[in-house]
């Protein structure tokens, strides 16, 4: 069943990625901007911190 879920998304991911290029450009950067917040937050944290 896990196995099948894995190979329906990565299916997904393709589709959307081949019929909607800059739908996918847009998640990707959304997600590449919110890992960068988070690093940001943490060296925040810590910098605080000390």
């Amino acid at each position: 069943m896990k196995k099948a879920l894995i190979i329906l998304l990565i299916a997904f991911v393709v589709y959307f990625l081949l019929s909607a290029p800059e739908g996918m450009a847009g998640v990707i950067s959304s997600i590449g901007s919110w890992f960068g917040d988070l690093f940001n937050a943490i060296i925040t944290f810590f910098t605080e911190l000390f």
